[in-house]
């Protein structure tokens, strides 16, 4: 694998690990609005804002799982 590879592989990563806890935060926000409302309609709308959060934060939390493996196989 050249270095531009190797560089573009720990760039994903790096994107990555910002964009996780962004995930983790929105979700935080939405369950936070959830529990300010008391109509059900909102209570069930940020309920499923913050579902999809968590369900973003645990798709990439298995890409990076996998790109951090194939960098890791990689020669230094």
């Amino acid at each position: 694998m050249s270095s531009k590879e190797r560089r573009d592989l720990e760039r994903k990563i790096e994107a990555l690990i910002m964009a996780i806890p962004r995930e983790t935060e929105a979700q935080e926000y939405y369950l936070e609005l959830e529990r300010e409302y008391n109509d059900q309609a909102s209570k069930e709308m940020f309920r499923f804002l913050a579902d999809q959060e968590k369900s973003h934060r645990i798709h990439l939390e298995a890409i990076l799982a996998r790109l951090e493996v194939q960098l890791a196989k990689l020669p230094k």
